[in-house]
């Protein structure tokens, strides 16, 4: 009995000592009450209320959720120092995740961490919930990272932007070396902000659910102009002919008899060809492969982009 209220004891002094070291894992209860935690525009229905309630209801503004105990309560306090910089600068949200789950394809990696983004208040100040996420599966057996866009945020971290930034992370993450790689994460992604939009992606924009579109400007008053200028001389020339054209009454007026005698009339059949064809149709569409050019929709019904994920 002595030895239980020592190990009790023991336990209730480490934790008053630094009772937030797991803080990250205080997970708040999602009820129909308070609409599952849900405080974004998104509808909760039969299709994703499973996702929803499978989804840990958090503290938006810690930022960094260490599930998988990689990182050292003082590395969270400084990364989430550069975090906040990062998010007053930029305006955007940022969140590092990280976990230790098993999976059996790269999409259950991205619901589940873009999941995380879209059912907590990650953004909620922004109108297009812009942010981004870093999200570290740390599972010993297959481990995988990847980052995820948001709102106005894929604009500036498109598909080639956000494998450029996987890329100088790999060398770290893949070595476990967690706080050099998630400063390196967070110093990318304020470069690529400085360097403001990509060429070429200031041709698109993103809607009020997130997705991502390419814009297609219609010059309507040069078109109009254009066509009242063509119709115009089109009808000039019409009204010119036809003044200058004298209308036959009789059929014999649009012959010239004396040159045309006819001695023998006969139908015969020479020959005939056919020519066939075929017409193929383009299989391009909107958007383009994994998240190039385009955004991918998420439980909630709202869009996101982001890299193409790396495993180690």
């Amino acid at each position: 009995m002595k030895k239980i209220l020592k190990y009790l004891l023991l336990i209730l002094c480490l934790f008053l000592v630094n009772p937030l070291v797991y803080a990250e894992g205080e997970v708040k209860k999602r009820t129909e009450e308070n609409n599952y935690g849900v405080n974004k525009k998104w509808k909760i229905t039969s299709d994703n209320l499973e996702n929803v309630l499978a989804t840990p209801y958090v503290d938006a503004s810690l930022k960094i959720y260490d599930y998988a105990n990689i990182i050292s309560p003082q590395i969270e306090e400084s990364l989430k120092t550069k975090i906040d910089s990062f998010i007053k600068e930029t305006g955007f949200d940022m969140v590092i995740l990280t976990d230790s789950r098993e999976y059996y394809s790269t999409t259950e990696n991205e619901t589940y961490a873009t999941d995380f983004y879209d059912y907590n208040d990650f953004g909620i100040d922004n109108k297009k919930y812009d942010g981004v996420i870093l999200y570290r599966n740390a599972n010993p057996n297959d481990p995988y990272y990847n980052l995820y866009t948001f709102g106005d945020a894929q604009l500036y971290f498109p598909y080639e932007i956000c494998e450029k930034v996987l890329d100088e992370l790999y060398p770290y993450l893949s070595n476990h070396h967690y706080q050099i790689g998630f400063e390196t994460f967070i110093t990318a992604m304020q470069r690529e902000y400085n360097n403001g939009i990509p060429s070429g992606y200031d041709d698109y924009y993103v809607d009020s659910d997130g997705y991502m579109h390419k814009k297609y400007s219609v010059p309507f008053g040069i078109i109009f102009l254009i066509s009242v200028i063509i119709t115009s001389i089109t009808i000039g020339v019409m009204i010119k002919k036809n003044k200058m054209v004298k209308v036959a009454t009789r059929a014999s007026e649009y012959l010239d008899s004396s040159s045309v005698q006819y001695t023998e009339k006969s139908d015969r059949f020479i020959h005939s060809h056919t020519s066939s064809y075929t017409v193929s149709e383009s299989s391009g569409g909107s958007g383009g492969g994994g998240f190039s050019g385009g955004s991918r929709s998420g439980s909630s019904g709202g869009g996101h982009g982001g890299g193409g994920g790396r495993r180690g």
